[in-house]
C-alpha cells in the first residue's frame, strides 16, 4: 500500500508494507541545483576529513570524486540516500589507488558521511551515531 501525503510543494510517501510506516526521506528540499549540493557536500566531507585527521589535499581530492558521484546520480534521477551512498562509495572504491597512499579512511567512510550529510542537509531525523557535519 503506498499513500502519498502533499504538504506544501513537499510529497512525502510512506510506503506503508515495504517500510512498515518509516517516512522515506525525500531530497526535494535540496532544491535542483545538483552542483551546488555537491559541492558543499564534498567541501564538507574534505572539512571532516581534515578535523578527524589532518588537513590533506588528498580530502579535496576524494571530496571533488564525492561531488561529481553525487551530480551524476542526481542528474540520472537518483533521490534515494543508499543509493547514491552506494555509488559514492563504488566510485572511491574503484579509484582507490589515487587515494590509498595518503588516506586515513576508506571508501565506505566516505559513503556514509555522504548518507548522514544528505539526511541532515534534507531536514531529516538523524541518530546520536550520525557523524557531525562540517559546514
Amino acid at each position: 500500500i503506498t499513500a502519498t501525503y502533499r504538504h506544501s510543494s513537499l510529497t512525502t510517501r510512506l510506503h506503508a508494507e515495504a517500510t512498515n510506516g518509516v517516512q522515506l526521506i525525500s531530497l526535494e528540499s535540496l532544491g535542483g541545483d545538483h552542483e551546488a549540493v555537491g559541492e558543499n557536500m564534498g567541501k564538507a566531507m574534505a572539512a571532516w576529513l581534515d578535523v578527524e585527521w589532518m588537513p590533506q589535499e588528498i580530502h579535496v581530492q576524494m571530496g571533488i570524486r564525492v561531488k561529481n558521484t553525487y551530480v551524476q546520480c542526481r542528474t540520472d534521477g537518483k533521490d534515494d540516500v543508499a543509493e547514491i551512498m552506494t555509488q559514492v562509495t563504488d566510485d572511491l572504491y574503484e579509484n582507490w589507488a589515487e587515494y590509498n597512499a595518503d588516506a586515513f579512511v576508506n571508501a565506505w567512510d566516505c559513503g556514509n558521511y555522504v548518507a548522514d550529510y544528505l539526511i541532515a542537509k534534507s531536514g531529516s531525523e538523524t541518530c546520536g551515531c550520525s557523524t557531525k557535519i562540517e559546514d
